[in-house]
């Protein structure tokens, strides 16, 4: 079946915009690892996960129940529609307009209105900074060290001191009533049943989506009166703990570095951003949330807080830690001398200097916690020791390394001053390792041990579709009967049907998705993220083996059919037929047998 039919521009640009990270991730909890993303498949029931995406061939499979594919065979199969409604779904998380004249209103509607909304509120708010009455609000942001270019990356804008400037203007642009009160951004007056504005004299920052929806926004005062901070409330598109301030500009630069920084404040991520340091973002000044942690874990497998370094802040990031450590994540706290906040500390000393000053002085998230403890204890009894242990049990015991339980407990013991087997003795008193890990092994490594077991075939077909000179050199030799596999031979054809037409593996995969070969492909795919898949000498060596089992049966079949001619005794036919075989036999040591 032909899904892509007259498509085919919608689902390129589709694939482009849309990342199929974090479409798997709103079904399926990611972490990463290495450069791909691990999770337990929602396609079958599963311990262990096995189910792996790879954002650089964009593509997913599963290692148990070996289902695979893009992000169109993934809505398909979890949401159980068509193509054509797939491409309806993604097409409207990519922003994408497409005709479909049977389509029913349905609650998606309600939320794309809403999107609208805060989309044409940000650009108000925005264009208001530039004016004469967002004066005030401009000279703040730049007396703060933010640029202009950089209110425009983050489209900064200002909300005025009026109580129906927003609501002017939307009304103006026919926007129903009851989706503006819906969307937060509205409010009406319980004494006199007026409608007015949610921000007033504030700065405001949108707050974008990892996909680019701006879902709420932010607003700051310009003074000291409280709420310092206000946000949009809790709609059917906005939740503060499933969502992360400045996710959507940083989430190349922190998959890149495989590492975030989580800060605090809006001005905080803004500044770090633009002083070059763009794998950074904020918890919205909420308590940060175990939604927020799964959010990062999709990005990045290491984090670090820079929260600001009063004892708020410190009591802040020791929470967020815990929260980021039970996600299996590196977590690491960098407090920044004289208190000072990132906004404050990037501006005093520059990039270069603030980079080696986190380098140099961050500590591990479990250290962080036992020197706090420490610390606000006056005195260690022996009491307060124990306490102290059984505090930082769950952290030590939940590490899947042993080598890194044995390294904190060295630690908890020198600053503890105990020695060594009393503490291991105190842990163990109560904690007892879960049967489900796999001996010491890290999880990174269970995933290259258990799902590296690849054939030959898939080994050599990723070789071949990797390397265009392979796929000539095993074209020529032996065809693609080399296969058993019969999907492979299939494959090899399109590719070479595809190569032919200079179109590109962008159509290599349509055409697989339209002749059911996508989940083998998906597998593939993997693979030849290698960088070196098999090397020449390699292949070399599976041809010739190939060739030589060729051969093997054909001689099985020649001297049959010599014993046969001789059953018959029929000499003169036997020895016609071994001088043919001669001439047969000269031809293969010369060109080899296909």
């Amino acid at each position: 079946m032909n899904y892509y039919q007259g498509n085919n521009d919608i689902v390129e640009e589709i694939k482009l915009r849309l990342d199929i990270v974090d479409i798997v991730a709103e079904t399926v909890d990611l972490t990463r690892k290495g450069n791909r993303y691990w999770g337990k498949c929602p396609f079958h029931q599963e311990k262990t996960p096995s189910f792996c995406v790879t954002p650089d061939k964009n593509m997913y499979y599963c290692f148990g129940c070996h289902t695979g594919g893009d992000i169109f065979s993934f809505i398909m199969k979890r949401d159980g529609v068509s193509f054509k409604e797939a491409l309806e779904i993604l097409a409207a998380k990519a922003g994408i307009s497409i005709s479909s004249p049977s389509r029913k209103r349905k609650d998606g509607d309600s939320q794309k209105v809403i999107l609208d909304i805060n989309k044409k509120a940000a650009l108000f708010y925005h264009e208001i900074l530039k004016k004469p009455e967002g004066e005030k609000a401009l000279s703040y942001l730049k007396a703060r060290g933010i640029t202009e270019e950089t209110m425009e990356i983050f489209k900064l804008g200002y909300a005025p001191d009026n109580w129906e400037s927003l609501k002017s203007f939307m009304l103006a642009n026919d926007m129903p009533i009851d989706y503006l009160l819906k969307s937060g951004l509205l409010r009406k007056s319980e004494k006199t049943g007026n409608y007015f504005d949610l921000f007033r004299q504030r700065i405001i920052f949108p707050i974008f989506k990892y996909n680019g929806d701006i879902v709420a926004l932010g607003g700051r005062v310009l003074d000291d009166s409280l709420p310092k901070y206000l946000n949009s409330p809790e709609t059917e598109i906005f939740s503060k703990r499933n969502n992360l301030y400045g996710l959507f500009q940083a989430k190349d630069a922190i998959r890149e570095a495989n590492e975030v920084l989580l800060v605090e404040g809006y001005v905080d991520c803004i500044k770090l951003y633009q002083a070059g340091i763009k794998n950074v973002v904020a918890s919205l000044g909420t308590a940060f949330t175990p939604e927020q942690a799964r959010l990062l874990a999709r990005y990045a497998e290491k984090v670090l807080i820079l929260y600001d370094g009063d004892e708020a802040g410190q009591k802040s990031a020791l929470k967020a830690g815990e929260i980021l450590h039970a996600e299996k994540l590196q977590v690491y706290v960098v407090l920044l001398p004289g208190g000072k906040d990132p906004d404050e500390y990037i501006d005093l000393v520059g990039k270069e200097d603030f980079l080696t000053f986190i380098q140099n002085n961050k500590i591990s998230y479990i250290e962080f916690k036992i020197d706090r403890y420490i610390k606000n204890r006056n005195a260690l009894y022996l009491e307060d020791k124990i306490k102290i242990i059984n505090s930082i049990k769950p952290d030590i015991s939940g590490l899947e390394s042993e080598i890194a339980r044995d390294y904190y407990i060295k630690i908890l013991a020198q600053k503890l001053q105990l020695e060594e087997n009393l503490v291991y003795r105190e842990l163990n008193r109560t904690y007892r390792p879960k049967t489900d890990k796999i001996g010491n092994k890290t999880i990174t490594e269970r995933y290259n041990i258990k799902y590296g077991n690849y054939t030959w075939e898939d080994k050599l077909i990723a070789t071949m579709l990797k390397e265009e000179a392979v796929f000539k050199r095993v074209k020529e030799l032996t065809g693609y009967k080399i296969f058993t596999n019969q999907a492979y031979r299939k494959i090899c054809a399109i590719y070479e049907e595809i190569e032919k037409k200079d179109e590109g593996m962008e159509r290599l995969e349509i055409r697989l998705q339209e002749e059911g070969l996508i989940s083998h492909y998906a597998k593939l795919a993997f693979l030849m993220q290698e960088e070196k898949v098999f090397d020449a000498a390699q292949v070399d060596a599976i041809i010739g083996r190939f060739r030589e089992k060729k051969r093997e049966i054909l001689e099985d079949k020649l001297l049959n059919r010599i014993n046969i001619l001789k059953d018959k005794g029929d000499f003169k036919e036997v020895l016609k037929f071994l001088v043919y075989l001669d001439l047969f036999l000269n031809n293969v040591q010369e060109g080899g047998i296909r």
